[in-house]
């Protein structure tokens, strides 16, 4: 018998003699127990069922599929995001610092002594460093859209990465004001369409939000590369230094932007839930 079961072909139908021959029968044998603690718990829940099926509900109750897509908490922590983005436009974006002397330089002061004992001058130095502080100032994204002719004008004069970079954030700053709207009118507009078919078309807006952090990642990349500034941009701040790198790109970030692209997380990662 064990070799005719070896012989037999592995594809072909499995008899019920090998279908239920499973620890399950083998370890605890016999007749299963009842499903029901009562008759009356049994009528009950029949009762109930024959209910249901009456009014035409097929769907068992607490089913994921009617579980909102987007719930209202989620729903409140996607606004406060696009809020934030909103609000952070009006606060600094970039910063920059120049350096200011307070006491003027001195490189040397030479005083000469004669010594009346062996006749011979002796020459002594004195060396004093100049003491300094730092003057920020600072730049919001609507600031920079605003002041675009001044500031844009001396980063599209610089090197090819500048001005690339100068392209990158005025997409990105534009992007900052259209789609935390765009999201806002997705998420409370009221329309004909179904809640799902609403969920799936937040989920292709959300997905937007990943362009801006790209951009950012872009411009960062860019900053490899390094360019030379236009003629007197450099003198206009200390920490803008002699050349455009990555130091001075994350240097001249500042809080504003880094709160957008908290936002514009939020937003996208929100996007891959739906």
């Amino acid at each position: 018998m064990v070799e005719e079961k070896k012989q037999a072909p592995t594809g072909g139908r499995v008899t019920p003699d090998d279908r239920f021959h499973y620890i399950g029968f083998e370890v605890y044998p016999g007749k299963g127990g009842d499903i029901f603690k009562s008759e009356a718990e049994k009528t009950q829940l029949v009762e109930g069922v024959r209910q249901k099926r009456s009014k035409g509900d097929i769907i068992r109750e607490q089913c994921s599929l009617l579980l909102a897509r987007v719930t209202g908490l989620e729903r409140t922590a996607l606004t406060v995001a696009c809020v934030i983005i909103l609000a952070s436009i009006f606060a600094p974006w970039y910063s920059a610092y120049n350096t200011v002397v307070d006491q003027s330089s001195q490189s040397a002061a030479l005083a000469a002594q004669a010594s009346g004992a062996t006749g011979e001058e002796v020459i002594t130095g004195a060396q004093v460093r100049p003491k300094t502080h730092n003057v920020p100032e600072s730049l919001s994204g609507i600031g920079a859209l605003i002041s675009i002719g001044s500031v844009g004008g001396a980063m599209f004069s610089s090197g090819f990465a500048l001005i690339l970079t100068a392209l990158i954030m005025l997409v990105y700053t534009l992007l900052s004001i259209a789609l935390p709207i765009y999201v806002l009118m997705a998420l409370y507009k009221k329309g004909k369409e179904s809640a799902d078919e609403a969920a799936l078309r937040l989920k292709k807006i959300l997905r937007y939000n990943w362009v801006p952090v790209i951009l950012l990642a872009a411009a960062f990349v860019l900053s490899f590369f390094g360019s030379d500034y236009a003629s007197g941009v450099s003198s206009m701040f200390t920490s803008f230094g002699t050349s455009y790198g990555p130091g001075v790109f994350l240097g001249s970030m500042s809080w504003g932007l880094l709160l957008t692209v908290g936002g514009f997380f939020v937003l996208a990662f929100k996007g891959i839930e739906i």
